[in-house]
């Protein structure tokens, strides 16, 4: 079965977002549901997946470490397809991430199999397996992409000539565009005080504080409840930031801030070009959903609600009454509980009653 038939076909292609396929392989083989609310997370079909995939993982380790082991186990052509293919995406798919661009490689693998019945001895599946591993890694290795990521693997049963069966393999990397930026080319603004773009157009409400704080707001991650539970919120807490307090390893603030002892700030300093506009987007988020959360030592479920901004200059009484221009931070947390959505109606718009 060491026949294979190698051929590349590389495709870019422009993608708005990462693909959204499934991330499972968790450490524990058998999880039981349980009365409390917040831990019904998976439904019956999610545990048997699971369990199954586990099951198959182990048996494909244990042939690894025993390769002299021959238990003449058979498995059925499409379910073993199957089962390599979702074992690989669970231990090396990073599918849940922002892919700019993608290439895309195909070959075709041959295992043997009874051509009565279309079974597979267990072994030639661990083999073919490897196999599998090894080709995808090489379109790996040779992706030029700076920042890649693997995608998907996609396995598809092809003809069965004599006694082997052909696989297609089709694997995708992406270009990671984790570092996605929502401001582009003409996103330079004023960074405060409601004035507007450089040229101090569209002034009155927007600054770069306004946008940023915009851009925090619409992309807070959305959670989905589980069917016939919704979320509620309690608690909200208001946590003040002056944008001093976090910089980043090479001694940047993550929220925009200057200091100035004469109070004599640039053009250049009141303007925030696009790249410091991503730069500072960034760094609020930083801030917002890694370090709060562990400078104030919160649970998972205390989780960011909304953001206001605003860009003011003024000393900062933190510092000595420095003078600054900064981003003054108002960052709203709730946490947010899992509730029986037949007990707790869903929310209704004001009015509506």
């Amino acid at each position: 079965m060491k026949q294979i038939k190698l051929f590349s076909a590389v495709l870019a292609a422009m993608l708005i977002s990462s693909a959204a396929i499934f991330n499972a392989c968790c450490k524990q083989e058998n999880i039981e549901q349980t009365t409390n609310p917040e831990a019904v997370y998976m439904n019956a079909a999610d545990i048997q997946f699971q369990n199954e995939l586990v099951k198959f993982r182990e048996k494909v380790n244990y042939s690894r470490e025993h390769p002299s082991y021959k238990s003449g186990e058979v498995m059925d052509a499409d379910s073993a397809i199957l089962h390599i293919e979702t074992l690989f995406n669970a231990t090396y798919s990073f599918a849940d991430e922002h892919y700019a661009q993608t290439q895309t490689d195909r070959a075709t693998v041959l295992i043997d199999v009874n051509n009565t019945n279309e079974d597979v001895l267990f072994v030639d599946v661990v083999t073919t397996f490897d196999e599998i591993i090894n080709i995808v890694t090489q379109f790996y290795n040779q992706c030029s992409f700076q920042q890649k990521g693997f995608i998907l693997l996609d396995l598809k049963k092809g003809i069965i000539t004599g006694n082997q069966v052909e696989i297609e393999l089709r694997s995708v990397i992406g270009e990671r565009s984790g570092d996605w930026n929502p401001f582009g080319s003409d996103d330079c603004w004023w960074y405060g005080e409601h004035a507007g773009d450089c040229d101090l157009n569209n002034g009155g409400y927007f600054d770069a504080a306004v946008k940023i704080m915009e851009m925090l707001n619409v992309s807070r991650p959305l959670v989905s409840a589980p069917s016939w539970y919704r979320y509620t919120y309690d608690n909200y807490e208001e946590i003040n930031l002056f944008g001093h307090e976090y910089e980043n390893e090479n001694g940047e603030k993550l929220i925009f801030y200057i200091e100035n002892a004469n109070n004599n700030f640039t053009l250049d300093e009141y303007q925030v070009e696009p790249e410091e506009m991503n730069f500072y987007f960034n760094g609020e988020e930083e801030v917002i959903y890694n370090i709060l959360p562990d400078d104030f030592q919160k649970p998972s479920n205390w989780v960011f609600m909304v953001s206001f901004l605003d860009g003011l200059q003024e000393a900062n009484p933190y510092n000595d009454y420095m003078p600054t221009i900064h981003h003054q931070n108002k960052l709203t947390y709730a946490y947010r509980h899992l509730v029986n959505g037949e007990i707790l109606a869903p929310p209704v718009q004001l009015g509506d009653e």
